[in-house]
């Protein structure tokens, strides 16, 4: 029996050392000193950005009157200077065609980056501008000051790529 007794108080102390060995959670979690990456630009970040994406804007504008004014507005005896009845050269009048349709694409592109400007614009509005829109980070100000219209980051944007080319 003095066996069998000593197997139980041997149980006994080992459950109690286990015990102590396992610390319950505290009820106040540990503060970790390390910052977290903003999630947010700051007001003067912002505002530097606003004042940039409203520049750029009237820059595209003016490109946009001066394309019109140049190209699309004119007509084909305008450009060919000549104020004659008899028919252009055919040579002259498909380098004008050209022309114009080279100016239209640049418009319709200006028209599309406009887009882009005014949902910038809009971004900044609501507080979601600088916050990539498939991974939820902050995009870099860097990369915002080379492309100010940016909605993704180069991860998301990485990302969004592997997913078109997965036919996703």
């Amino acid at each position: 029996m003095k066996k069998s007794a000593a197997k139980k108080t041997a149980r006994k102390t080992a459950k109690k050392t286990v015990k102590k060995s396992v610390r319950k959670p505290s009820k106040h979690p540990v503060r970790k000193t390390a910052k977290k990456p903003a999630l947010k630009l700051s007001r003067r970040e912002l505002e530097h950005f606003k004042t940039r994406l409203k520049a750029e804007k009237n820059r595209v504008l003016e490109e946009m009157d001066g394309l019109q004014q140049d190209n699309l507005k004119t007509s084909i005896s305008d450009a060919a200077g000549e104020n004659s009845r008899y028919t252009f050269h055919l040579g002259d009048v498909a380098s004008l065609s050209y022309g114009r349709e080279f100016s239209m694409g640049l418009a319709e592109r200006q028209q599309k980056y406009l887009e882009e400007i005014d949902e910038a614009l809009e971004r900044i509005n609501e507080g979601t501008y600088g916050i990539c829109k498939v991974t939820g980070e902050l995009i870099p100000a860097e990369r915002l000051e080379e492309v100010p219209v940016a909605k993704y980051s180069v991860k998301g944007k990485e990302i969004l790529e592997r997913r078109r080319r997965q036919g996703g």
